[in-house]
């Protein structure tokens, strides 16, 4: 781990912010801002398209430019978003896999969804809660990729609508193929690669949801070198 640390210890979250929002998925959340105003809305469309974003047939920020492309020229409301989402993915050029078992898991939102009103200021507040609430729902493990990545991508566009909070220590980092290459590398004693990202979140004192963005960025550096 220590040759990790001494190859990022240089950034400050401030210096990850940044990062962030150069970010094509932050870019296409802030483009499609401008066509949906009810904010408790968006947000929660955003959390049900997380939910379903896994084994895609395109890259993860094309997918996020069709899915901001196809909604800035919607108009939907609590009771329909669920069935709008449905019937994005079911023609998406970029979610073409599992197609069916993911209409399945946006269905299990539908309850969720009717009560999400005036609720994401609470949840922006209490993103742990929200994390479980999600684990609940869905009837996943609380560190399960599509449940923390679906907590990231809320406070990416909440962060510009709520007074800044930064994401809590205790969520897990949505762990994909490039996390899984560096901690084989890296992992020096550990197994445990939540417990290898939670202790080098520490070490660097920037939470782990924070941290997916810095590996994102440098991640062709740091496995290479």
């Amino acid at each position: 781990m220590q040759e990790l640390y001494n190859k990022i210890k240089k950034y400050s979250l401030e210096d990850v912010l940044k990062i962030e929002e150069s970010d094509r998925q932050f870019i296409a959340l802030k483009e499609l801002s401008c066509s949906i105003n009810n904010i408790d809305l968006y947000l929660f469309l955003i959390i049900a398209n997380s939910i379903i974003c896994y084994q895609l047939s395109g890259k993860w920020e094309d997918y996020w430019e069709e899915f901001s492309h196809y909604f800035s020229k919607k108009e939907i409301s609590f009771n329909s978003l669920i069935d709008e989402l449905a019937n994005f993915v079911s023609n998406s050029k970029n979610n073409k896999r599992f197609v069916d078992t993911k209409i399945k898991r946006i269905n299990k939102l539908k309850d969720f969804c009717l009560d999400f009103e005036w609720k994401s200021k609470f949840y922006y507040e209490n993103m742990t809660l929200l994390r479980d609430d999600l684990s609940k729902i869905m009837n996943q493990k609380k560190d399960a990729k599509t449940i923390t990545f679906s907590v990231k991508m809320f406070w990416y566009w909440a962060r510009n609508v709520f007074p800044f909070v930064s994401y809590p220590r205790d969520i897990s980092i949505p762990i994909d193929s490039r996390l899984i290459n560096l901690f084989e590398k890296y992992k020096w004693d550990y197994s445990d690669i939540n417990l290898f990202y939670k202790d080098l979140s520490e070490k660097i004192w920037i939470p782990s949801l924070h941290f997916d963005a810095l590996v994102w960025v440098n991640y062709d550096k740091l496995i290479n070198d």
